[in-house]
């Protein structure tokens, strides 16, 4: 998900409740879903759900670790 202009879908995928009107949303009831997006897409989300989210990814994607 990128650019401004996507960060309602992803506040819908994220933090919206799962319906056929976001069809994104259904990607909550995956359990290894995963939803790549840049700051911008970001916009509309809540700030502890854009660093909660922030922190996963330092925790699992640290370069070091992964090597």
């Amino acid at each position: 998900v990128n650019g401004h202009h996507k960060a309602r879908a992803l506040y819908h995928a994220v933090e919206g409740a799962i319906t056929q009107m976001w069809t994104i949303s259904a990607l909550q009831l995956h359990r290894k879903g995963i939803i790549v997006c840049d700051y911008d897409a970001c916009a509309e989300l809540k700030v502890g759900t854009y660093k909660y989210f922030l922190d996963i990814e330092h925790e699992h994607l640290d370069p070091e670790s992964l090597l």
